[in-house]
Protein backbone atom coordinates (compact mmCIF):
# COMPACT_ATOMS: atom_id res chain seq x y z
CA UNK A 1 0.00 0.00 0.00
CA UNK A 2 1.11 3.21 -0.65
CA UNK A 3 1.01 4.93 2.41
CA UNK A 4 1.15 8.64 1.02
CA UNK A 5 -1.78 8.53 -1.54
CA UNK A 6 -3.98 6.03 0.07
CA UNK A 7 -3.33 7.83 3.57
CA UNK A 8 -6.43 7.67 6.13
CA UNK A 9 -7.02 11.53 5.63
CA UNK A 10 -8.97 13.78 3.52
CA UNK A 11 -6.82 17.16 4.11
CA UNK A 12 -5.31 18.19 1.05
CA UNK A 13 -1.78 18.42 2.63
CA UNK A 14 -1.86 15.06 4.66
CA UNK A 15 0.05 13.29 1.89
CA UNK A 16 2.55 15.82 0.88
CA UNK A 17 3.24 16.05 4.72
CA UNK A 18 3.52 12.16 5.39
CA UNK A 19 6.10 12.44 2.10
CA UNK A 20 8.00 15.01 3.71
CA UNK A 21 8.24 12.93 6.56
CA UNK A 22 9.27 9.90 5.10
CA UNK A 23 12.36 11.15 2.72
CA UNK A 24 13.92 13.38 6.37
CA UNK A 25 13.53 9.53 7.89
CA UNK A 26 15.51 8.61 4.78
CA UNK A 27 18.04 11.18 6.08
CA UNK A 28 18.09 10.18 9.74
CA UNK A 29 18.69 6.49 9.12
CA UNK A 30 21.02 6.81 7.14
CA UNK A 31 23.04 8.48 10.00
CA UNK A 32 21.70 6.72 12.58
CA UNK A 33 23.23 3.70 10.91
CA UNK A 34 27.17 5.04 11.16
CA UNK A 35 28.75 7.17 13.76
CA UNK A 36 28.15 10.74 14.66
CA UNK A 37 29.35 13.31 17.13
CA UNK A 38 26.92 14.92 19.51
CA UNK A 39 27.44 18.93 20.24
CA UNK A 40 25.56 21.06 22.90
CA UNK A 41 23.06 23.99 22.33
CA UNK A 42 21.67 26.37 24.88
CA UNK A 43 20.01 25.08 27.63
CA UNK A 44 22.90 21.85 27.28
CA UNK A 45 19.93 20.14 24.42
CA UNK A 46 22.05 17.65 22.64
CA UNK A 47 22.21 18.14 18.62
CA UNK A 48 23.36 16.05 15.87
CA UNK A 49 23.83 16.41 12.26
CA UNK A 50 20.82 14.05 12.08
CA UNK A 51 18.91 17.03 13.47
CA UNK A 52 20.16 19.36 11.67
CA UNK A 53 19.90 17.81 7.91
CA UNK A 54 16.11 16.68 8.45
CA UNK A 55 15.36 19.90 9.65
CA UNK A 56 16.51 21.59 6.69
CA UNK A 57 14.72 19.28 4.55
CA UNK A 58 11.78 19.24 6.12
CA UNK A 59 11.99 23.26 5.74
CA UNK A 60 13.12 23.44 2.61
CA UNK A 61 10.20 21.04 1.10
CA UNK A 62 6.86 23.13 3.08
CA UNK A 63 8.40 26.13 1.61
CA UNK A 64 8.60 24.79 -1.65
CA UNK A 65 5.36 23.84 -1.79
CA UNK A 66 3.72 26.38 0.71
CA UNK A 67 5.75 29.47 0.37
CA UNK A 68 3.65 32.03 1.85
CA UNK A 69 2.87 29.81 4.88
CA UNK A 70 5.35 30.60 8.30
CA UNK A 71 7.47 27.79 9.40
CA UNK A 72 9.10 27.48 13.39
CA UNK A 73 11.39 24.95 13.62
CA UNK A 74 13.40 23.50 16.48
CA UNK A 75 17.13 23.76 14.72
CA UNK A 76 15.93 26.38 12.20
CA UNK A 77 14.00 29.21 14.17
CA UNK A 78 11.22 30.97 12.73
CA UNK A 79 10.65 31.53 8.68
CA UNK A 80 8.12 34.63 8.04
CA UNK A 81 7.39 35.01 4.16
CA UNK A 82 7.81 38.73 2.43
CA UNK A 83 4.23 38.01 1.89
CA UNK A 84 2.47 35.35 4.57
CA UNK A 85 -1.00 33.91 5.18
CA UNK A 86 -2.55 32.69 8.46
CA UNK A 87 -0.51 29.28 8.65
CA UNK A 88 2.14 27.88 10.61
CA UNK A 89 4.41 24.80 10.26
CA UNK A 90 5.95 23.54 13.77
CA UNK A 91 8.61 21.31 12.93
CA UNK A 92 10.79 18.72 15.39
CA UNK A 93 13.01 16.76 13.31
CA UNK A 94 14.14 14.64 16.22
CA UNK A 95 12.15 14.80 18.79
CA UNK A 96 14.01 12.65 21.79
CA UNK A 97 17.46 13.04 20.38
CA UNK A 98 19.06 11.73 23.71
CA UNK A 99 17.24 8.64 22.38
CA UNK A 100 18.89 8.83 18.62
CA UNK A 101 22.06 9.02 20.20
CA UNK A 102 21.62 6.35 22.26
CA UNK A 103 20.39 4.42 19.64
CA UNK A 104 17.10 3.37 21.53
CA UNK A 105 15.03 3.67 18.38
CA UNK A 106 12.68 6.01 20.33
CA UNK A 107 12.74 8.79 18.50
CA UNK A 108 10.58 10.39 15.96
CA UNK A 109 9.99 13.28 13.36
CA UNK A 110 6.95 15.66 14.59
CA UNK A 111 5.39 17.83 11.97
CA UNK A 112 2.15 20.41 13.22
CA UNK A 113 0.41 22.71 11.15
CA UNK A 114 -1.92 25.67 12.89
CA UNK A 115 -4.25 28.07 11.04
CA UNK A 116 -4.94 31.06 12.78
CA UNK A 117 -3.72 29.51 15.43
CA UNK A 118 -5.74 26.34 16.23
CA UNK A 119 -3.94 23.01 15.35
CA UNK A 120 -5.27 21.65 11.87
CA UNK A 121 -2.60 19.04 10.81
CA UNK A 122 0.02 17.33 12.69
CA UNK A 123 1.67 14.34 12.19
CA UNK A 124 4.43 11.51 14.03
CA UNK A 125 6.36 9.21 12.50
CA UNK A 126 9.09 6.98 14.08
CA UNK A 127 11.62 5.81 11.63
CA UNK A 128 12.54 2.79 13.87
CA UNK A 129 9.49 0.49 12.96
CA UNK A 130 8.38 2.73 10.63
CA UNK A 131 5.20 3.63 12.64
CA UNK A 132 3.34 6.47 11.48
CA UNK A 133 0.61 8.62 13.34
CA UNK A 134 -1.60 11.07 11.67
CA UNK A 135 -4.29 13.26 12.54
CA UNK A 136 -6.46 16.28 11.34
CA UNK A 137 -9.12 18.17 13.27
CA UNK A 138 -12.41 16.37 12.89
CA UNK A 139 -11.09 13.36 10.81
CA UNK A 140 -9.72 11.13 13.66
CA UNK A 141 -6.25 9.59 15.36
CA UNK A 142 -4.49 6.81 12.96
CA UNK A 143 -1.53 4.62 12.79
CA UNK A 144 0.01 2.56 10.17
CA UNK A 145 2.73 0.04 10.68
CA UNK A 146 4.07 -2.23 8.16
CA UNK A 147 1.83 -5.13 8.01
CA UNK A 148 -0.74 -3.55 9.17
CA UNK A 149 -3.73 -1.03 7.49
CA UNK A 150 -4.82 1.98 9.02
CA UNK A 151 -6.30 2.05 12.44
CA UNK A 152 -8.43 4.64 14.23
CA UNK A 153 -6.99 5.18 17.63
CA UNK A 154 -9.02 5.88 20.46
CA UNK A 155 -8.01 6.67 24.01
CA UNK A 156 -8.97 3.85 27.38
CA UNK A 157 -10.86 5.29 30.41
CA UNK A 158 -8.01 5.49 32.69
CA UNK A 159 -7.40 2.29 34.09
CA UNK A 160 -8.05 1.70 37.97
CA UNK A 161 -3.96 0.99 38.48
CA UNK A 162 -3.03 4.05 36.89
CA UNK A 163 -0.04 3.74 34.38
CA UNK A 164 2.18 6.90 33.79
CA UNK A 165 4.00 7.32 30.99
CA UNK A 166 7.62 8.36 32.15
CA UNK A 167 10.73 9.83 30.13
CA UNK A 168 13.74 7.58 30.18
CA UNK A 169 15.96 10.81 30.15
CA UNK A 170 14.13 13.47 31.54
CA UNK A 171 12.92 12.07 35.09
CA UNK A 172 10.22 14.28 36.71
CA UNK A 173 9.63 14.02 40.40
CA UNK A 174 6.37 16.23 40.70
CA UNK A 175 5.12 13.59 37.70
CA UNK A 176 6.19 11.04 40.32
CA UNK A 177 4.77 12.36 43.51
CA UNK A 178 1.27 13.18 41.56
CA UNK A 179 1.18 9.67 40.75
CA UNK A 180 2.20 8.26 43.53
CA UNK A 181 -0.62 10.63 45.77
CA UNK A 182 -3.53 9.27 42.98
CA UNK A 183 -2.51 5.36 44.31
CA UNK A 184 -0.43 4.69 40.94
CA UNK A 185 2.80 2.31 40.54
CA UNK A 186 3.11 1.01 37.20
CA UNK A 187 5.01 3.17 34.72
CA UNK A 188 5.33 2.81 30.89
CA UNK A 189 9.14 4.42 29.72
CA UNK A 190 9.47 5.89 26.32
CA UNK A 191 11.75 8.43 25.16
CA UNK A 192 9.90 11.52 23.19
CA UNK A 193 6.76 13.79 23.95
CA UNK A 194 5.00 12.38 20.60
CA UNK A 195 5.58 8.61 21.05
CA UNK A 196 4.39 9.10 25.29
CA UNK A 197 1.48 10.45 23.87
CA UNK A 198 0.77 7.85 21.04
CA UNK A 199 1.36 4.70 23.19
CA UNK A 200 -1.09 6.37 25.42
CA UNK A 201 -3.35 6.42 22.19
CA UNK A 202 -2.51 3.00 21.82
CA UNK A 203 -3.67 2.12 25.55
CA UNK A 204 0.07 1.62 27.27
CA UNK A 205 -0.39 4.64 29.84
CA UNK A 206 -3.16 6.68 31.09
CA UNK A 207 -1.28 10.09 31.85
CA UNK A 208 2.28 11.89 31.26
CA UNK A 209 2.96 14.94 33.37
CA UNK A 210 6.26 17.00 32.33
CA UNK A 211 6.72 19.92 34.92
CA UNK A 212 9.37 21.67 32.88
CA UNK A 213 9.41 25.41 31.62
CA UNK A 214 11.39 24.36 28.80
CA UNK A 215 8.43 22.81 26.57
CA UNK A 216 8.28 24.50 23.26
CA UNK A 217 5.57 24.22 20.39
CA UNK A 218 7.43 22.56 17.87
CA UNK A 219 7.37 19.58 20.79
CA UNK A 220 3.58 19.64 21.07
CA UNK A 221 1.96 20.99 18.20
CA UNK A 222 1.67 17.13 16.08
CA UNK A 223 1.43 15.46 19.29
CA UNK A 224 -1.25 17.47 20.80
CA UNK A 225 -3.78 17.50 18.05
CA UNK A 226 -2.90 13.41 17.59
CA UNK A 227 -3.93 12.61 20.62
CA UNK A 228 -7.40 15.04 21.04
CA UNK A 229 -8.12 13.58 18.06
CA UNK A 230 -7.70 10.13 19.15
CA UNK A 231 -10.08 11.73 22.59
CA UNK A 232 -7.35 12.83 25.23
CA UNK A 233 -6.91 15.65 27.12
CA UNK A 234 -3.83 18.39 26.84
CA UNK A 235 -3.06 20.90 28.59
CA UNK A 236 -0.01 22.88 30.87
CA UNK A 237 -0.27 22.16 34.55
CA UNK A 238 -2.30 24.85 35.01
CA UNK A 239 -4.99 23.20 33.15
CA UNK A 240 -4.59 26.08 30.53
CA UNK A 241 -4.70 25.05 26.78
CA UNK A 242 -1.49 25.85 24.96
CA UNK A 243 -1.23 28.69 21.87
CA UNK A 244 0.34 28.84 18.87
CA UNK A 245 1.95 32.11 18.27
CA UNK A 246 5.26 31.54 16.41
CA UNK A 247 6.77 34.57 18.05
CA UNK A 248 6.03 32.98 21.24
CA UNK A 249 6.32 29.78 21.49
CA UNK A 250 8.19 28.87 24.86
CA UNK A 251 5.11 26.67 27.00
CA UNK A 252 6.28 27.37 30.42
CA UNK A 253 3.73 26.12 32.72
CA UNK A 254 4.76 22.39 32.03
CA UNK A 255 2.55 19.62 30.13
CA UNK A 256 0.30 17.19 30.85
CA UNK A 257 -1.54 14.48 28.90
CA UNK A 258 -4.00 12.36 30.00
CA UNK A 259 -6.86 9.95 28.43
CA UNK A 260 -10.02 11.45 30.38
CA UNK A 261 -11.00 14.77 31.85
CA UNK A 262 -11.77 13.35 35.52
CA UNK A 263 -7.77 11.92 35.51
CA UNK A 264 -6.93 15.50 33.94
CA UNK A 265 -8.41 17.86 36.67
CA UNK A 266 -7.48 15.18 39.70
CA UNK A 267 -3.34 15.72 38.45
CA UNK A 268 -3.69 19.40 38.63
CA UNK A 269 -5.40 19.69 41.69
CA UNK A 270 -2.54 17.65 43.05
CA UNK A 271 0.07 19.60 41.09
CA UNK A 272 -1.80 22.99 42.86
CA UNK A 273 -1.64 21.77 46.20
CA UNK A 274 1.78 20.34 46.14
CA UNK A 275 3.28 24.16 44.89
CA UNK A 276 0.66 25.44 47.93
CA UNK A 277 2.44 23.17 50.39
CA UNK A 278 5.73 24.51 49.06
Amino acid sequence: MNIVEKNALKHPDAGFVIGVALSAAEIIEKIYAGSFATEYKAGEEPVTIADRLADRHIVDSLHARFPHDRILSEEHGLYVPDSCNNRVWFIDPIDGTREFIRHTGEFAIQIGLAVAGRLQLGLVYQPVGKNLYIAAAGEGCWWHAPGRAWERLHVSKAAIDLRLAVSRSHPCPIGSRVHSLLGGASHFSCGGVGLKLMAMARGFADYYINSSNQTKAWDIAAPEILFVEAGGMVSDLRGQPFTYDPTDFRHRHGLLGACDESLQQKVIAQVKNLKFQG
